[in-house]
């Protein structure tokens, strides 16, 4: 594959995913933006809400990327009635993975929230606006699937066009419910939760409707019948389960960090909450970069193209993290600009989000590095197992502990408890390099009696 072509394939790939990944990163800062003026306790609370319930997105996220990985195979190997049975069946699984969810936040969010503060107005305002983002889990699940099945057969735009609309729908409810009008009081955090609701609701309920109207993704009573007779479930089970143990047993360490921040005092908590949106937006940039990634590699590990595939990985493992680097210091150079334009509840609140932003613009490459890897390159050939081993250990022998003993045993000031969460991205990134080397993710995942013929590569 030429430069040319190979840019020309990142950029129609890449980048509706990045702007929608920026889209969705603006609608948790407008969340957190949008309450600031009603005090630190509103923005803690939205963003231990929001955090908490990221460890359900990321469960969700798993079982989207399994569809993702199998759905980039199968598009390459021509098999497009496994692509619509790959979509149902990571819809049903989907579905009964987040029932026991949704009815554990709908009873028990407030001591969920309590284990985050101990601060009473936070925990009040956030159970409050995390029982009602339990409503919307089904959709959320149904959404990242649908995502990532567009994605995978190449159209990227279709998920731009939905989430475009739905956050702007998201954005103008909060702005209404928040603060009131039109007949309405103001519900503060209450309105900023149902707006997310009523969002989501529109969102799925407008893909569904179109891509039934479509080929590609329309799912008959034919296709869900198909699955009882095909060794599809069970192959994705096997590839799923370890992303889904890896990206809960992940979302629950990071989550822990904010839990370790939230012990420190609200102003700490406060901190972390307006950090997490720039970071999404930063990251977002990237994220779309590491899905024509993993698209890419996909197609072709599905083509038994694996000397393309790995000239591929080479090329993308150093420009996602050269990027980020790039990046990092236009958003240091501009931070004062874009701390200023934040309602900061007080100056110790802004002078604390100052210096963690700089070890987040400094140190954040490492995690597109590692985004890269193992998003982009490892799972896309199935290596989920590694995956899962890495993550662990990286994140609860070596980050988590090191940042409790920060916080609570050393007493370090809170911008080097923030800097000791690198640690876990350091390891992590020499192990996934030393693995990518070995090669062990270069495997084609399709059914060995329906692989085709492989096809003449290009020298790398």
């Amino acid at each position: 594959m030429g430069y040319r072509q190979f840019w020309r394939q990142v950029m129609s790939l890449a980048l509706p995913v990045a702007v929608q990944s920026a889209l969705v990163a603006a609608l948790g800062m407008a969340d957190v933006l949008m309450v600031s003026h009603l005090g630190n306790e509103a923005v803690a609370a939205v963003g231990l809400s929001a955090k908490l319930n990221f460890v359900l997105i990321l469960v969700m996220a798993a079982i989207g990327t399994g569809c993702s990985i199998m759905v980039a195979q199968y598009f390459g190997a021509g098999r497009r009635d496994k692509v619509r049975q790959t979509l149902a069946c990571a819809l049903l699984l989907g579905t009964l993975v987040m029932l026991p969810f949704t009815l554990w936040l709908l009873g028990w969010s407030g001591p969920l929230i309590r284990l985050g503060s101990s601060d009473p107005n936070v925990v009040e305002l956030g159970t409050v606006y995390l029982t009602l983002i339990g409503l919307t889990l089904f959709t959320t699940q149904g959404i990242i699937v649908y995502e990532s099945a567009m994605r995978s057969i190449g159209r990227a735009d279709w998920p731009l066009k939905y989430a475009a609309v739905a956050i702007l729908l998201n954005i103008a409810l909060n702005y209404w419910l928040i603060n009131g009008g039109l007949g309405l009081p103001a519900l503060g955090v209450t309105g900023a939760a149902i707006a997310t609701v009523l969002a989501r609701l529109f969102q799925f309920g407008w893909i569904l409707w179109e891509q039934q109207q479509r080929p590609e993704l329309r799912l008959k009573g034919a296709t869900w019948r198909a699955l009882r007779g095909t060794r599809l479930p069970g192959n994705f089970i096997a590839l799923t389960w370890p992303l889904v143990a890896n990206f809960t047993l992940w979302s629950a360490g990071s989550l822990g960090y904010h839990l370790i921040a939230g012990r420190l005092g609200t102003v700490p908590l406060a901190v972390m909450s307006l950090l997490a949106p720039i970071e999404g937006m930063y990251h977002a940039f990237f994220f779309g970069l590491v899905s024509a990634c993993g698209i890419m590699i996909g197609q072709r590990l599905g083509r038994d193209q694996f000397a393309e595939a790995r000239w591929l990985a080479h090329r993308f493992l150093w420009i996602a993290p050269l990027g980020s680097l790039l990046l990092g210091l236009m958003l240091l150079a501009a931070s004062p600009l874009l701390l200023g334009w934040m309602q900061m509840p007080d100056a110790d609140t802004a002078y604390q989000t100052q210096l963690a932003m700089v070890v987040m613009c400094l140190g954040f490459w490492v995690k597109v590095f590692n985004m890269t890897a193992i998003q982009g390159i490892l799972r896309s050939g199935g290596d989920s197992r590694f995956c899962l081993g890495m993550d662990m250990v990286a994140m609860w022998i070596i980050g988590l502990p090191l940042t409790w003993l920060a916080a609570f045993f050393w007493e370090l000031p809170f911008v080097w408890v923030y800097a000791m969460v690198l640690s876990e991205e350091v390891v992590k990134a020499l192990g996934v390099y030393w693995r990518i080397r070995k090669g062990y993710w270069l495997a084609n995942l399709t059914e060995p009696e329906e692989r085709p013929t492989a096809v003449a590569e290009p020298a790398a």
